[in-house]
């Protein structure tokens, strides 16, 4: 591979330094995919990566058959990245047995994020 080329792949794409090659199927890097047929490339934005409201619910309730969360309060939670839902939720759900919370809706919600912030400023 070109230095030129292997620069611009490890600083990031530009089109102004991708590669001229024949490619009719694109290149992904971590926000964007380029794509071109043998002119100055094109990018497109990758879509935020969301989980949904039904797979942070499914979650929650596994953690703790006595505690359940509202979709509510589920619907605040799906911007959690997959590997840390359930070390977050079972924070959540260890914070809402001290404070003698079985329902966890947006309002139960805040006050355990709360605690969890001062926990985490400890």
């Amino acid at each position: 591979m070109k230095e030129k080329y292997h620069k611009s792949i490890v600083n990031g794409v530009k089109s102004n330094n991708f590669p001229r090659v024949p490619v009719d199927y694109g290149y992904r890097d971590s926000t964007n995919f380029w794509y071109t047929k043998f002119s100055k490339p094109i990018s497109e934005k990758i879509p935020a990566k969301d989980g949904d409201v039904k797979s942070v619910m499914y979650a929650a309730d596994r953690i703790d058959p006595e505690i359940k969360f509202t979709e509510g309060a589920c619907a605040k939670l799906v911007k959690i990245l997959r590997v840390f839902l359930k070390m977050a939720l079972t924070q959540m759900v260890n914070i809402a047995r001290e404070e003698n919370i079985t329902l966890i809706d947006e309002a139960a919600l805040d006050i355990i994020n709360d605690k969890r912030r001062k926990e985490k400023k400890k």
